[in-house]
């Protein structure tokens, strides 16, 4: 038996360990997702986490995590709340990258305090309680031209550099394959006056084989929020669907606190203080009631669906509509809110909500990191419906003016008709006239009959002038299209104009075809966008004239009426990937202001394709010469050559023409 000198076994144990490291080169660690990498080594740290110890992916944060480490995303944005733990899938992703991937990160913080912070907080404390990352880090605890509060150099040889994002210098010289925005929404908008931090940050990753940048945001201000201008560029716009526990429908969570019957609700009854305690959730669909507890076990089976309906459960597999394999997304965006967070309970939001709505500064936090969502800045005067619903008239007639034209629009419901009527003059100055449901069973003839009966009635001046409805506006975007058609061919063509919104911004308000459409009507699109910026700006007119609104006092204008009529509001939103500004409720009803879009419609098509001189018709409530204020002029306008089925164009039997 051979025996070694002292020196001669620290001489072969140091060859030995030389040997090791030299094969480790060769070593290559099966693969690994991001979240097989974090619930596998992450742990929790004492000065980072509420509660210290051994880290599990929850499933709601299962497909963004997997979707920062799929090599086939180029980007990936998460617009969310707090309570997520975004700041801990960072975390894990920045460890994944590092050990796993092999891969030079940069992470920029808005400024450098922030980054002070987060390198100080979290990634000297993960560095110290991930053993992997302990292992391949030599430097831990050690003053060290590697060890700095700016960058954190591997044994691997692999680098992370921590940025403060308010100097551009901060966007230079490095060369990385990960770039990370964190709380993007609070970075300046232009760096140094030489572009966003997204644009020369991921600059950083052009000679990469494998780019990724990541990005994530509470929201701020709508229109110059940063982390929704950049989810409104993703390819997909991903939302978290939850299965009722009782019902198994897939649905989006919502916050019910804003006049919906459905959503995160608490009982309205009970006191301030014990309402946080009743927190449940409503199933829009069901109706189903179902506890934070419940939602936890339900979350196991959600999923993300994006508005151009593909589905991921774990952000590495992408399906489609059909349940085929899609093509992964170049880039994606996902949104939560408090209530997907499973460190948080929903009686937290239910507190944080009565404290948020007594001031609009609370409010504008609560929108942004409870709910998730931008704040909508007040532009100009606001529209409110209790100003409205005081300024109401008290007409001398059903018309209180003898020389006008009358407007009828009609919205069609499942179970009823609601039904404006409005007496136009010069400046398109409207009086409203009456606003009425007509209830009924509206696949059956009967209930049309009585809408024909409704819209032909008379309506009496002050002067006891017998008006007649000239044209009306009918919607047929939704369950009795055909219905609407046969109601137009039946009491007229040209006097009853089904017409279909057309939600898109620049559209005019009515555009009236001179042929009839393939079912034989003139089917006429309504631009509802124009149309609902010129009604809402027109509601502000405080002074009778042109474009003044008039409300009667009668019962079809109640305080509901205006709030109905005053529900929508511009928002920005994610359509198909792109971000758009639409016209929203909210979920509260809005037939009111339907109806008022379809009745500028009815002037419109008038005024545009029947020669009505709108000039003609004064407000003026003398009744000397009532008697012979003559009806519209409507001049017929003949196509070039029409066949015979058509000659009646603008003047079907018993028309008004």
């Amino acid at each position: 038996m051979t025996v070694l000198s002292k020196q001669e076994g620290v001489s072969a144990k140091a060859a030995i360990e030389a040997v090791k490291k030299g094969v480790g080169v060769l070593y290559a660690a099966p693969l690994m997702t991001a979240v097989e990498h974090a619930d596998e080594n992450f742990y929790m740290s004492a000065e980072s986490s509420y509660i210290e110890g051994k880290w599990k992916t929850v499933p709601y944060q299962v497909a963004i995590l997997n979707a920062m480490g799929n090599d086939d995303i180029d980007e990936v944005n998460w617009v969310k709340s707090a309570r997520v733990g975004y700041t801990k899938l960072l975390a894990c992703a920045i460890a994944y990258f590092a050990e796993h991937k092999k891969r030079n990160v940069i992470a920029w913080q808005p400024d450098d305090g922030a980054r002070d912070d987060f390198s100080k907080q979290h990634i000297d404390p993960m560095i110290r309680d991930v053993g992997v990352l302990r292992a391949m880090f030599p430097h831990l605890g050690k003053k060290h031209k590697n060890n700095t509060i700016e960058c954190k150099v591997f044994g691997n040889q692999r680098q992370l550099h921590l940025k403060g994002g308010k100097a551009a210098k901060n966007y230079r010289e490095k060369s990385v394959d990960v770039a990370i925005y964190d709380e993007l929404s609070k970075f300046d908008q232009d760096i140094e006056k030489e572009g966003s931090a997204t644009f020369l940050g991921d600059k950083r990753l052009e000679g990469s084989v494998f780019r990724k940048s990541i990005r994530g945001s509470t929201p701020a201000i709508q229109g110059t929020c940063q982390i929704e201008e950049a989810a409104g560029e993703a390819s997909h716009y991903f939302e978290r669907y939850i299965p009722c526990p009782h019902c198994d429908e897939p649905q989006v969570l919502k916050f019910g606190g804003r006049g919906l019957d459905y959503g995160l609700s608490w009982l309205q009854d009970a006191d301030d203080d014990e309402k946080p305690e009743t927190a449940h959730y409503v199933c829009p669909i069901n109706g189903c009631i179902f506890y934070y507890a419940d939602y936890l076990v339900a979350d196991e089976k959600g999923f993300y669906k994006s508005q151009k309906g593909v589905t991921t459960y774990d952000g590495l597999t992408f399906y489609d509509n059909d349940g085929n394999i899609a093509p992964t997304p170049i880039s994606v965006a996902f949104h939560n809110w408090a209530i997907h967070s499973h460190f948080s309970p929903w009686s937290r939001i239910v507190k944080d909500w009565l404290k948020a709505k007594r001031t609009p500064e609370k409010l504008k936090s609560f929108v942004n990191t409870t709910l998730g969502e931008t704040w909508e800045e007040d532009q100009g005067e606001k529209l409110e419906p209790e100003i409205l619903y005081a300024r109401r008239e008290h007409y001398r007639a059903e018309v209180p003016v003898n020389n006008c034209v009358l407007v009828g629009s009609i919205d069609t419901q499942d179970d009823r008709f609601e039904i404006e009527i409005s007496a136009w003059v010069a400046g398109e100055e409207k009086y409203c006239i009456s606003y009425e449901k007509l209830y009924g069973d509206l696949s059956r003839s009967e209930i049309w009959d009585k809408l024909g009966q409704r819209l032909k009635r008379q309506f009496k001046t002050p002067s006891g002038l017998l008006l007649d409805v000239k044209i009306a506006c009918i919607d047929s975007g939704g369950h009795y299209t055909d219905e609407v058609y046969a109601f137009s061919k039946k009491h007229g063509l040209t006097r009853f104009i089904p017409i279909k919104g057309a939600s898109t911004a620049g559209k005019p308000v009515a555009d009236f075809k001179r042929k009839r459409s393939g079912q034989g009507v003139y089917l006429t699109m309504v631009g509802t966008d124009t149309a609902k910026e010129i009604i809402t700006s027109r509601l502000k007119i405080f002074e009778p004239g042109e474009g003044y609104v008039h409300f009667p006092v009668n019962e079809g204008f109640s305080e509901e009426y205006f709030k109905q009529l005053t529900s929508e509001r511009k928002k920005s939103k994610v359509i198909k990937g792109r971000r758009v500004v639409v016209w929203d409720a909210g979920g509260r009803r809005n037939e009111p202001f339907d109806t008022a879009v379809y009745n500028l419609a009815g002037i419109r098509i008038l005024q545009q394709n029947f020669a009505l001189n709108l000039s003609k018709y004064t407000n003026a409530e003398s009744d000397e010469g009532a008697e012979n204020v003559p009806a519209p002029v409507i001049q017929k306008a003949q196509p070039a050559k029409p066949k015979q089925e058509e000659q009646n164009y603008l003047g079907y039997e018993g028309d008004w023409i």
